[in-house]
């Protein structure tokens, strides 16, 4: 009976011991996996790294919106995913203030209807379908862990950003969205 006292006891000090060394390593935070690659960028996944970066510019749906809004066209840093397998990387295991910074272009040549999942990916996402004259078909809220996301219709490009950003930089149905180097 002792020894297995004695057992439960050094496993749960071993825990213990796990734990606090995991809070001690990185900075006591609720989450370290994004508080270890947040201080570390060299820690991002490798695919992320040789994504190029560029310029997004948003163009309101019409001229005459525009003008009604006060609105002109905007400019947006993204990073630019056009190799499979920066595709494929996409927000996954990244840390969440690193998505909230970096929104992602994904480039398709030629257009395709395209699925995407949010399996690894630490926060909601809002993602524009963009057609291959430049213009957004749709946007879609997307959620950690879901699936089955995408639109029946080929795409030319997709831009993730965080959730609720696509509103704020007015990205809807008919704006328009040009990639610039």
């Amino acid at each position: 009976m002792k020894r297995w006292i004695a057992r439960i006891i050094a496993g749960l000090a071993l825990a213990g011991a796990i734990l606090l060394g995991d809070a001690w390593l990185f900075g006591g935070t609720a989450d370290s996996a994004d508080a270890g690659t947040a201080a570390d960028p060299t820690a991002l996944p490798p695919a992320w790294q040789s994504m190029t970066t560029g310029e997004v510019v948003i163009t309101p749906p019409a001229a005459d919106d525009a003008e009604k809004t006060g609105s002109s066209p905007r400019r947006l840093a993204v990073r630019i995913a056009d190799e499979p397998d920066e595709r494929a990387q996409g927000m996954q295991d990244l840390p969440a203030a690193v998505i909230a910074d970096q929104p992602i272009w994904f480039a398709f040549a030629p257009p395709r209807r395209v699925g995407w999942h949010m399996q690894n990916v630490r926060r909601a996402l809002d993602i524009a379908y963009i057609n291959a004259d430049g213009v957004v078909i749709d946007v879609e809220r997307m959620t950690p862990g879901g699936t089955g996301y995408g639109i029946d219709a080929p795409i030319a490009a997709a831009l993730e950003l965080a959730a609720g950003a696509a509103e704020r930089h007015g990205i809807r149905p008919g704006t328009r969205l040009t990639l610039t180097d």
